[in-house]
Formats: structure tokens, C-alpha cells, sequence
């Protein structure tokens, strides 16, 4: 074999080798990248569609709520990794949000993020899911202009595979309160 035939026969092979080793990271990347079967955002997947939303608003705890409907869409998004939700509510304010829940693999906890219309910043809470009440209960802090943050309490529970609630909760003054709730009901 001729030295030309000899060095094109290690480009031949150092190329296949690196195909192979970049497929192989690729593949692998891919696998990690795409949620099993099993994991815990599957769960969240089963809410994807559309939803009727009754929504319940506490300005004040001791007067009743302000009931207002609207319309939700939830949607995995990014590889399946993430529960997008898209929120309008017809008021005399119109109101419209965007929200996603999820699960951290390297802290082995929910979040919830939500930010709105009627709010400048974004509300990021953590925390778990109960399989015996089929519950999420989130736990954070939402900014509180010229203040201290506001903790704050979120949970959702699922009813059957139609119907499920938002509750967010606010604590003031050393005193949490519902402040709103939002029932869902599946369209399709």
C-alpha cells in the first residue's frame, strides 16, 4: 500500500469513528433529553387541551368573591419537559396569563411559574406532588412593591381527568387567605 492510499484509509476511518462517537452523544443526548414513560411530567401531560375556567377572586377575605369566566390551553412544550399554560378571563379588566408547570430533575421538585397582565414581575414557586389526594402544593414568594415579599402558597388538585383547581393563597400580615381559585372544566 502506497503512502496516499495510507493516509486516505485513516481519513476514511477517523471520519467513521467520529460519525459513530457523534451519533452515540447524539442518541444519548436525545434519550436524556426526552421524558419517559414514566416521568413525572407525563402526569402533567394528561392536562393538555382546552379548558372552561370559572375563576373566584378575594380582594378583600371577609366580602364574597368576584366571579369571572374565561378559557385555558395547556400544552407540553420543549421536549416535553414543560406544561405551558395560556389563561384569558373576560372582565371589565381583561385579564391574560401565561404559566408553566414542570419538574426539575436536580431537585426533585415541581415548580410553577405564572406571570399576567395585571402583575409586572413573575411568581416561581416549588414543591411536590401527593399520588393519595392527587395534589400539587407549590410554595414560594411573589415581590411585593415598596415591601416585603409575599409568601405565598399554591396548590392544584385534580379531580378526575375533566376537572381540576387552581388555589392560590397569600399570606399578610402573619395571615394566609385564598385570594384566587380557579376551577377547570375540559372542553376537548
Amino acid at each position: 500500500m502506497n503512502k496516499r492510499s495510507a493516509t486516505a484509509r485513516g481519513w476514511v476511518l477517523a471520519t467513521a469513528m467520529a460519525l459513530a462517537t457523534g451519533l452515540a452523544v447524539a442518541r444519548a443526548g436525545t434519550s436524556a433529553a426526552t421524558p419517559r414513560t414514566d416521568s413525572p411530567c407525563t402526569r402533567l401531560a394528561s392536562l393538555s387541551g382546552h379548558w372552561t375556567v370559572r375563576q373566584s377572586m378575594w380582594t378583600d377575605p371577609a366580602a364574597p368573591p368576584v366571579i369571572d369566566h374565561g378559557a385555558a390551553t395547556y400544552a407540553m412544550v420543549l421536549g416535553g419537559h414543560h406544561l405551558q399554560q395560556n389563561l384569558r378571563i373576560a372582565s371589565d379588566k381583561p385579564f391574560e396569563g401565561l404559566g408553566f408547570i414542570g419538574y426539575e430533575d436536580a431537585t426533585g421538585k415541581y415548580y410553577s411559574s405564572w406571570m399576567d397582565t395585571h402583575f409586572s414581575g413573575i411568581v416561581l414557586v416549588r414543591g411536590d406532588y401527593d399520588a393519595s389526594s392527587r395534589s400539587y402544593t407549590f410554595a414560594g414568594e411573589m415581590a411585593n412593591k415598596g415591601g416585603a415579599p409575599i409568601p405565598v402558597r399554591e396548590v392544584m388538585r385534580i379531580a378526575d381527568n375533566d376537572h381540576f383547581v387552581y388555589e392560590y393563597y397569600e399570606t399578610r400580615n402573619g395571615k394566609e387567605a385564598l385570594a384566587v381559585s380557579l376551577q377547570y372544566t375540559r372542553v376537548d
